[in-house]
């Protein structure tokens, strides 16, 4: 059986965090931030995955604060995208919002050699058993997770499918991790589920921009824009949640079922996508 494969994966995932990191010191894209944050979830659910199926335990803590200080930028520049969106925002809001994230972003520059130090102390105090467990174990554990993200599904709010998709993400994350000959035992259509995450997550971006956006934050904002936000993220969500319902009667994700989400959801997903064009939304 071919060695370290965990690890030589995980290793990758920390020479990208640290590409990222100092190409956004040098260029400050925001897609480095997003991809970044990206790679770290990845490393969470391996370090996840290998306390679950080798019972020991090991530490992300030091990647935290670079997680959670790209977030706080990453979210201010998303907020800045939405704004672009909304007719007639006084000026001074936008001015505002773009000194914070000036700010902020200039901070987690300087922060910048910290963070490259803890990751690279991360790298060499994290090593992971050098041979994969018995394929049983590995499928076992597939098993056992998928049946926590489907039982997110009953009586689902809001909250429920925001954790449905952060669950369904990481086991995306550890199946893309196994060789070839292990994920064909597991018995999930990983294409269907993918899309079907993406979808959820579409709506996750709606619900987000209708918060970000609401008369909270904006009390002297016309209401117009927003009721029609408020709309389109009540059909997405009731959407997701019956079709999302009926396939867990089912008891599997097809692609036939993410088929007819699409053919329901696309005229509930223009916002975001127009999001997307302008930078990547989704945190």
């Amino acid at each position: 059986m071919e060695k370290n494969i965990l690890n030589h994966y995980v290793l990758s995932l920390q020479e990208s965090i640290e590409r990222d990191l100092l190409s956004y010191v040098k260029n400050k894209k925001s897609e480095r931030l997003h991809h970044l944050r990206v790679d770290i979830k990845k490393i969470k659910a391996l370090v996840s995955f290998a306390e679950k199926v080798y019972q020991r335990k090991y530490d992300t803590a030091l990647l935290k604060p670079l997680f959670h200080q790209a977030g706080e930028v990453r979210a201010i520049q998303i907020n800045l995208q939405l704004l672009d969106t909304v007719p007639n925002l006084p000026e001074k809001i936008i001015t505002q919002l773009r000194n914070k994230e000036q700010i902020a972003s200039q901070k987690f520059i300087d922060d910048g050699p910290q963070h490259l130090m803890l990751i690279r102390y991360f790298r060499d105090e994290t090593q992971l058993p050098k041979l994969l467990p018995e394929k049983k174990i590995i499928i076992q554990y597939f098993k056992k997770e998928w049946k926590k993200a489907e039982n997110l599904l009953q009586h689902i709010d809001r909250g429920k499918l925001h954790r449905y998709r952060k669950k369904v993400k990481k086991i995306l994350y550890i199946y893309e991790a196994l060789p070839k000959k292990i994920q064909d035992k597991i018995k999930i259509d990983i294409a269907a589920v993918d899309q079907q995450q993406q979808l959820v997550g579409d709506w996750h971006d709606t619900y987000l921009a209708m918060n970000f956006l609401s008369p909270v934050h904006f009390p002297m904002q016309k209401s117009d824009y927003l009721l029609d936000l408020k709309e389109k993220e009540i059909k997405q969500f009731n959407t997701l949640r019956k079709n999302l319902h009926n396939n867990r009667k089912g008891k599997k994700f097809n692609a036939l079922s993410v088929t007819t989400i699409l053919r329901l959801c696309i005229p509930f997903l223009i916002f975001p996508l127009i999001l997307r064009f302008s930078g990547n939304f989704r945190k």
